[in-house]
């Protein structure tokens, strides 16, 4: 899990000492990939050759010459991005890992621990070292190449921190930007590697539930229905000291949870998977120290739904260039009505573009998407009617002579088949009723 280097360059400038913005090297990561690739080690290049190199693979001029290469631009070429390999005076450097953005390209090299060249997957400075790239990209983001090339020695002082001697201990950015700040202050306790900054000022503890349903539902006795709920709780936690700790109760009053995954920095919790025959709603205690930025305590699953928030039917008959439908959909009793937003989408691929749409629906109304091949009924964020908590839609749509492209093809939308999607979202509300009591909530030390 170590950097042998980092660059950041820039793909528009001409000016040979203003295209490298930042350069840096490790040399006890060096040594390290010296000593356990042995024959096989290829030593680092100049950074102009190495750039030269780079915006070679990535197909963009240099020295305003740009021409077929049969290893770089050929088909049969398998293309592992953002992992490339640039060829240098010394031998090949791989893997190289890339991440271009506005005009600047961000790499690294990490550390291969093995003599052969081993699978992506089997080397973690990979995906570490994309992790920190992308956060290196998004704190430079809103500066210009003159502003990143004299930002010199707050990139080092960052990488001093997140990557001390080219071994990756943090990619997050923003946790490393407040330590620079800081003075370093003399503390009995040790302080967790996911809170390298004391917060200083109010405390405040915030706590988000969120759950999704993906849900089939067949309309055919012969063809079971399926669906998955399933959820998060995010917690945002600024309070004083060093390892604060929260305790929690996750209850649930209707539905039980399952499968609960936690964060590392999660002490002690109730992950217990429940039995095939326990139905009973329960409680999961969940103690934390939780670090400064938002961050996700634990995920769940609800596996014995009883109802759908929203149950429907679909019918469609196809004649031709002409086809008919009916859509009739039934909100759950549980259910709030007010939603944030609900709209309800039929695609007609393998079809052709629409051509003419006659519709009546009880609520909302319906529009066709931009490429004519969707049919969308927004029904707004007031599901039910004045009268029921039922909803239809009747509709008649017309398609075009012309062949759909590749691009529009489904497998399953073949002679009368068709779907409909529904898309919703609920504020303030958790279909397995899972909430977090406010007087449950302990905090130590207080």
């Amino acid at each position: 899990m170590s950097l042998r280097k980092i660059l950041i360059f820039s793909t528009n400038s001409k000016d040979c000492e203003r295209q490298l913005l930042f350069s840096r090297d490790f040399p006890v990561a060096e040594k390290k990939a010296k000593q356990t690739q042995d024959e096989n080690y290829v030593s680092l290049p100049s950074d102009q050759e190495l750039v030269n190199g780079l915006l070679f693979e990535l197909g963009h001029l240099v020295d305003g010459v740009e021409m077929f290469n049969p290893r770089r631009d050929s088909c049969v070429r398998v293309e592992e991005k953002p992992v490339v390999e640039v060829s240098t005076s010394a031998g090949i450097i791989w893997p190289l890992v890339v991440v271009e953005q506005k005009g600047l390209v961000y790499c690294c090299l990490p550390v291969v621990e093995a003599k052969e060249r081993p699978p992506l997957l089997q080397i973690s400075g990979v995906t570490l070292g994309f992790t920190l790239l992308c956060g290196l990209a998004d704190y430079l983001r809103q500066n210009s190449e003159n502003e990143i090339y004299q930002m010199k020695t707050d990139l080092y002082s960052i990488l001093n921190i997140a990557v001390p001697f080219g071994k990756v201990m943090d990619v997050n950015i923003d946790a490393a930007l407040p330590k620079l700040t800081c003075k370093n202050n003399l503390m009995s306790q040790k302080q967790p590697a996911w809170k390298p900054v004391l917060h200083k000022g109010k405390n405040h503890v915030y706590f988000a539930i969120t759950e999704y349903i993906k849900a089939v539902l067949y309309g055919r006795e012969n063809v079971p229905d399926v669906w998955d709920l399933y959820g998060t709780v995010s917690c945002k936690a600024e309070l004083e000291g060093v390892t604060p700790d929260i305790t929690i109760n996750i209850t649930s009053d209707g539905l039980p949870l399952d499968n609960i995954l936690i964060h590392p920095c999660v002490q002690s919790a109730d992950t217990s998977n429940l039995s095939s025959t326990d139905t009973r709603p329960n409680s999961r205690r969940i103690r934390f120290t939780p670090p400064l930025e938002m961050f996700t305590v634990c995920h769940y699953t609800v596996p014995r739904l009883q109802q759908l928030p929203v149950s429907g039917c679909y019918e469609m008959k196809l004649t031709g260039k002409t086809a008919t439908l009916s859509v009739t959909l039934q909100l759950n009793c549980v259910m709030k009505t007010a939603m944030e937003y609900c709209e309800l989408q039929i695609p007609f691929y393998n079809k052709g573009q629409i051509s003419s749409l006659e519709s009546n629906c009880t609520l909302g109304n319906t529009m066709l998407s931009p490429d004519k091949r969707i049919l969308v009924w927004n029904i707004g964020s007031k599901f039910t009617t004045k009268t029921t908590q039922n909803i239809s839609m009747e509709a008649t749509v017309n398609f075009t002579d012309g062949q759909t492209t590749n691009a529009y093809e489904d497998p399953f939308c073949k002679g009368q088949n068709s779907y409909a999607q529904l898309f919703f979202k609920v504020p303030e509300f958790t279909h397995s009723g899972c909430y977090i009591d406010p007087k449950t909530v302990q905090v130590s030390p207080n």
